[in-house]
């Protein structure tokens, strides 16, 4: 079960690839072409009041498309994980959040000289569960601080390290523990795929602790 598992996410991933390349391929390229035009038409009625101003809506309006479709094509496929690595995602992703929800914050990360990130599977599977937890606490902790920790170590070999904490509502462990929690259950399990360890601490009115301890190929890339 856990390798058909795997083996679905990973049909899943290549999907979620493909469609944000034809989203940017298509979709993006065709944007610009119409801001452009908009653009073109725009500098010839400047002396037009109604018809220029028509122009400079529909160019803004385009500037907020062109923004959407970043924004999905970043949550299908964030391209800085594949072309900088998972450590630079991981900060990039949680400096997003930051600056986002605008929560009073603290973030932290050290990455031991020499450990180079996973790639592959294994890279995915991290960030997703990372981008889960983020989730979660924009979604439903109502929290107003929040502390995240990013740490790799080595030797004796190389770990890594995602502890997240929240002063929000909190939940019941029968919560994270119901057959139905799916989001918990994904994270869990995109853990033990590769040897990993996903545990939530919580209690209503006290706040989420999650901390992922995610042991590393040695060496080479996953």
């Amino acid at each position: 079960m856990r390798e058909l598992a795997r083996h679905q996410e990973a049909v899943r991933e290549a999907e979620r690839t493909r469609i944000a390349r034809e989203i940017h391929d298509e979709l993006g390229s065709l944007l610009v072409a119409l801001k452009m035009d908009v653009n073109w038409l725009g500098k010839r009625v400047a002396e037009r009041d109604e018809l220029a101003a028509k122009c400079r809506g529909m160019g803004r309006m385009i500037d907020t498309a062109v923004d959407n479709v970043g924004r999905i094509i970043t949550d299908l496929r964030p391209s800085i994980l594949d072309h900088q690595g998972l450590w630079a995602a991981l900060e990039w992703q949680a400096q997003e959040f930051v600056d986002t929800t605008e929560l009073d914050s603290e973030l932290q990360v050290h990455v031991a000289a020499g450990v180079p990130p996973p790639q592959g599977a294994l890279a995915i599977a991290v960030f997703r569960i990372f981008q889960e937890v983020l989730s979660n606490i924009a979604r439903h902790a109502q929290a107003q601080r929040v502390r995240i920790r990013i740490a790799v170590d080595d030797p004796p070999g190389p770990v890594l390290y995602l502890d997240v904490r929240d002063d929000g509502v909190g939940a019941t462990p029968a919560s994270l523990d119901d057959p139905r929690s799916y989001g918990v259950m994904g994270m869990r399990e995109r853990a033990a795929q590769f040897g990993g360890t996903l545990t939530i601490d919580s209690a209503p009115g006290l706040g989420t602790r999650v901390r992922l301890v995610m042991p590393l190929p040695e060496g080479a890339p996953a």
